[in-house]
């Protein structure tokens, strides 16, 4: 080979290596920036409806008729908490709340926005706990939970806009 063709394969190796560095550095920079992505997705609101929908369903007769979904079981700690004189608002918010107010959910007001939250305890507090338990708009009453007892509900509602940095009352 000539003087000419080994400057160029030195010259084609060094290209070729800087490219191959160039797609690492591009590879690991878009899962670091995707990642945010992929969990934003992860909360759309028909992944959220995916997640809630109950685990298995009660069939009598026919297959293809649905009769009644089955009811969640109750755990041994949700007992406790009950009988200990009810649940407490971190409790209530990661098993009924969550589903809405983690991602924003038909308008929900998200779990630490403190401008959203703040327009409705602008309204009081007492009128934010007969909102959870009448509903409003897509939110159900007593959140979907009517086994929910109001100071249950106020308790959820506390520890939202204390996480929002509010202080209730």
């Amino acid at each position: 080979m000539s003087k000419a063709d080994d400057i160029f394969w030195r010259e084609f190796g060094v290209v070729l290596g800087f490219l191959v560095l160039f797609t690492i550095v591009v590879f690991f920079t878009a899962r670091a920036i995707g990642t945010h992505t992929f969990d934003m997705m992860r909360n759309t609101p028909q992944a959220v409806v995916d997640r809630i929908q109950p685990f298995g369903q009660v069939r009598v007769g026919d297959s293809g008729q649905q009769v009644a979904a089955a009811a969640p079981a109750e755990t041994s700690t949700q007992k406790t908490a009950t009988a200990a004189g009810g649940k407490s608002g971190e409790e209530v918010y990661n098993g009924v709340c969550v589903a809405c107010h983690a991602a924003g959910v038909a308008g929900a007001p998200k779990m630490g926005d403190k401008a959203a939250w703040e327009t409705r305890l602008a309204q009081g507090l007492d009128a934010l706990v007969s909102t959870t338990v009448s509903g409003k708009g897509a939110m159900p009453p007593k959140g979907g939970n009517a086994s929910l007892s109001e100071a249950e509900l106020k308790s959820a509602v506390e520890y939202m806009l204390k996480q929002a940095g509010l202080e209730p009352g």
